[in-house]
């Protein structure tokens, strides 16, 4: 027995009777599976899309916990036919293609991919081919759709739970685990992972600071951001509570696995977990070392410390925090660098060096004695046993030289693999810090060839550096020892290296000049090389490949050219270098020799002026000195090639990053915003008569906007192209600030609070946005504490996930270099995943559905239509935002007009015209 019914657009029928089914006799429906319950009748899973031909079943579930649900998406007529009544061969391929569609959604596809036998069969196009009597056939397709609705009332389950947890931590303040079958915790979840019990999460906030507090210290870093803290973060999780915390601190962090014996050697500063003996919860804990070889364990219960030993280590979670010190958010200068690398390292390795220094300016002093007292007193006299003894003091003195300098070598080993780890992680993490409009006056390459330049600069304070300058200080011993056998010596070897430092001065000055112009040349050609990789595809296209070749050739030429300069300064060093020990030697020969004799009325010599045994002493201590005054002017010349490589740095220290020391948090923001009386002009770089650029305000783009939107208010911003309104949405993100007024959230000015506590409320999904190389999940999720599901639901809202489940590796597929290997619009699907992931308070999406179909447009639409958050869409396609609460309409850089679809329409104002324009 059949039985028509008519759905109209919109409308929704539930499947009651099991014994029916449901078949589309014209029209497109939509099926969901819905609770039986009214505990959550919001909840719905979409299943499949069905139109004219193909049938809806019934959920065959014994417990009556899941029913299927049918939405019409336009005008439907369905035809209702028993089960009983109906022919095996009219209902084998509609159960089959049932089947089929089902085994196409994301989460079963997954279970089936497993090796489940059951779901695999759905995969078959003739999995009921078997069965041919309406008995057997109706048999086996029970025991299919009991296990659907299992699965189903399972997901259910699951996600009832999981809501019920993130109610409980909205009220408790602390992080939840939703513990799922299906679920696999990642990354710094696995630390957390079973840690904050409800006890505990009152003392959450006290332990952080605490923590934060004792890593400060160890890194040198000021503390006094923690009494800013208190109020602001209650409702963070334990791991973004933490990084607040460091991150208000300027510093940073990041999840290590601690290797085996990781506390026996310098590892850096770590926060982790630890397990007091007797005591079966996990304690946060600072892990401080008390020196390069020891650490010591640092609680808020035990402020005292304890001794991190064999026996401790085995109390501590494998996995913690590596903790990195960064520079103050103000603008800095070179000096400020250069401290900062000082205080990143062990006192004790600079006093090692001072120490070693002191005493290796101090032991070479008794070559030049031993060695006049084997010419002076041993070898006239044949003396072999004092000649074995000065010499055991000989060997003596050279094994302690050499002893200090090793030692004095790991010190410098040590002092300089800190600063490199210290300065460059700062260095990043300033980078990342600053604000969108430092980048625009920088390519990309150029960049990439600054930041290379704290690897050199590094050597500045390095130990080999302070170890130079002191073992010159030292050597002044030397010049004591060569006055008190000759003065005069000693003056012509002082006054030749006086000369020959002049020289290298003048040279060096030239070098230095040199030395900017290659920098300066190597950041152009830097950028150039970058930007013709990046539209290498582009240039193919165009035929252009020798124009691409020539910009190349260009920018290398001028930096090859003054490479080739600098080199010609270079031997000019080099040959005076060679030249100048031979000349000193001949001149000290000469007045040892002629220049120290009286000589008497018949020409002949009277007194000799220095016997050889002296001469002898006198070249020892020479030697010891000209080895070490070689190494400092030699050291002078690494400076003035650093010089200019600090100076490249300086515009990145200079520029003062977005969140700075007076900055506080915003709280927890409920999405309402306000943008009061906004002005805004970009700026532009220009020449200025002296030779370099200035910054020159051009035209307004944004003239005293004003407008208001309410917590939860769905708002669209339209208006023709150049109108203002990715400016504004710039202008709402702090990537800009306002020339005039204010852009408000929660009534707080937006310049006044913390840019990445309002920013990591948000959602938002740029004209421009770009991927990340790497795997989908890891787009979808970033750093945020969330698991493969959470990225399997944006997914499913973004209406990417179908796609994701194709992929031959789903989740995990890689996503190369500039997002080649997809298209885009699933590009543009992914960043909306991204952005609902972390179900944001504010939504911002400026162009985001541009390449999307009307399918994929309405999944997305629906997605966000569920959630209750603020939303901000820039659009032009007027047809998107027909549903949205307020349109505003800017033209030349004002609010034109304001008010809804149908408002607008009928006012006959700029808004018609642009939907005129589009529906000609």
């Amino acid at each position: 027995m059949k039985e028509n019914m008519r759905l109209l657009a919109g409308q929704r029928f539930l499947l009651e009777d099991d014994k029916s089914f449901w078949q589309v006799l014209s029209g497109q429906v939509e099926v969901y599976a819905v609770p039986s319950s009214g505990k959550l009748s919001f909840r719905r899973c979409y299943l499949m899309e069905l139109t004219s031909g193909e049938a809806v079943f019934p959920a065959m579930d014994e417990f009556e916990e899941v029913r299927i649900q049918i939405y019409a998406v336009n005008d439907a007529v369905l035809s209702c036919t028993t089960l009983s009544g109906a022919e095996p061969s009219e209902l084998r391929p509609l159960m089959e293609h049932w089947f089929r569609s089902l085994v196409r959604i994301p989460w079963l596809r997954l279970i089936a991919d497993k090796g489940d036998d059951m779901l695999r069969q759905w995969q078959q196009a003739d999995m009921l081919a078997d069965f041919t009597d309406r008995e057997s056939l109706l048999e086996e397709f029970v025991q299919h759709e009991e296990l659907l609705s299992t699965l189903l009332g399972m997901r259910f389950g699951a996600e009832d739970e999981r809501h019920s947890r993130r109610i409980l931590q909205k009220k408790n303040a602390k992080k939840t685990m939703v513990e799922n079958g299906i679920r696999s915790l990642l990354g710094e979840e696995q630390l957390f992972a079973g840690t904050w019990t409800q006890n505990r999460s009152n003392h959450l906030l006290s332990e952080v600071e605490y923590v934060v507090e004792q890593a400060a210290k160890a890194l040198s870093m000021p503390t006094s951001f923690l009494g800013n803290m208190k109020d602001k973060v209650q409702d963070k999780e334990p791991v973004a509570l933490l990084r607040r915390f460091l991150q208000q601190g300027n510093m940073q962090m990041r999840l290590v696995s601690l290797p085996e014996g990781w506390y026996k050697k310098d590892t850096g500063v770590m926060i982790g977990f630890y397990t007091p003996p007797g005591h079966h919860e996990k304690l946060l804990a600072a892990f401080i070392p008390d020196s390069p070889e020891s650490y010591r364990i640092l609680l808020r219960e035990k402020p005292e410390g304890i001794p991190l030993t064999d026996a401790e280590v085995k109390n501590i979670a494998k996995d913690a925090f590596q903790c990195y010190a960064g520079f103050p958010s103000r603008a800095l200068k070179l000096w400020d660098l250069v401290k900062f690398m000082f205080h990143q390292c062990w006192k004790a390795d600079y006093r090692t060096i001072i120490i070693c220094s002191l005493f290796a300016g101090l032991i070479p002093l008794a070559t030049p004695i031993i060695t006049e007292t084997i010419f002076q007193d041993i070898i006239p006299i044949l003396d072999r046993q004092g000649l074995a003894t000065v010499t055991q003091a000989l060997m003596v003195t050279s094994f302690t030289t050499a002893a200090l300098g090793i030692v004095r070598s790991v010190a410098v080993m040590r002092i300089s693999s800190r600063i490199e780890i210290s300065a460059e992680a700062a260095m990043w993490g300033r980078l990342m810090s600053l604000p969108t409009k430092f980048f625009r006056r920088f390519t990309v390459g150029e960049l990439a060839s600054r930041m290379a330049g704290i690897g050199i600069a590094k050597n500045l304070a390095s130990g080999e550096f302070v170890g130079s300058i002191l073992s010159f200080i030292f050597s002044f011993w030397s010049i004591f020892l060569m006055c008190y056998y000759s003065l005069k010596l000693t003056a012509a070897a002082i006054g030749v290296w006086i000369v020959y430092s002049l020289f290298v001065a003048l040279v060096l000055r030239r070098v230095l000049f040199f030395q900017r112009k290659i920098i300066e040349a190597g950041n152009k050609s830097a950028g150039t090389v970058q930007q013709i990789f990046a539209g290498l595809s582009k240039f193919r296209v165009q035929g252009a490949e020798e124009q691409a070749y020539n910009l190349w050739t260009r920018a290398f030429g001028e930096h090859w050219n003054w490479s080739l300069k600098l080199r010609w300064q270079n031997n000019y060093t080099s040959i005076i270098s060679s030249i100048q020990p031979f000349i000193l030697t001949l001149i000290l020969y000469w007045i040892a020799v002629y220049g120290m004799n009286e000589v008497g009325p018949d020409g002949r010599t009277v007194k000799q002026g220095i016997g050889y045994a002296q001469f002898i002493a006198f070249n020892a201590a020479y030697s010891s000195f000209n080895g070490v005054v070689g190494g400092v002017i030699g050291l002078v010349s690494q400076y003035f090639a650093i010089q200019p490589q600090l100076e490249n740095l300086r515009p990145i220290l200079e520029a003062v990053p977005e969140s700075g020391e007076e900055k506080h948090e915003a709280g927890r923001l409920t999405g309402a915003l306000e943008v009061s009386h906004v002005s805004f002009a970009y700026t532009h770089m220009v020449p200025d008569d002296k030779g370099g650029v200035k910054e020159v305000e051009g035209k307004e783009v944004l003239s005293d906007v004003s407008f208001s939107v309410a917590a939860g208010e769905n708002v669209a911003i339209v208006g023709k192209s150049g109108s203002g309104k990715s400016t504004l949405v710039r202008l709402l993100l702090g990537f800009e600030e306002p020339k005039r007024g204010s852009v408000s959230f929660d009534g707080q000015d937006l310049s006044e609070l913390s840019l990445p506590s309002v920013r990591s409320q948000m959602g938002v999904v740029l004209q421009n946005g770009q991927l990340m190389t790497g795997d989908i999940y890891t787009n979808i999720v970033g750093t945020r504490l969330l698991t493969q599901e959470d990225a399997w639901q944006a997914a499913e809202a973004a209406g990417i996930a179908e796609d994701i489940a194709e992929m031959p590796m789903g989740m995990q597929t890689v996503i190369s270099e500039g997002s080649s290997n997809i298209s885009g619009g699933q590009r543009q699907r992914l960043l909306i995943a991204r952005a609902l992931v972390g179900k944001p308070r504010l939504l911002i999406f400026d162009e985001a559905t541009s390449a999307l179909d009307n399918r994929s447009q309405a999944i997305v639409t629906k997605s966000l239509d569920r959630l209750r958050a603020t939303r901000i869409i820039v659009a032009h396609r007027l047809s998107t935002i027909r549903n949205c609460d307020r349109i505003i309409v800017m033209d030349d850089g004002k609010v034109a007009e304001q008010g809804t679809f149908n408002e607008l329409l009928e006012k006959g104002g700029l808004f018609s015209e642009l939907v005129k324009r589009q529906v000609a």
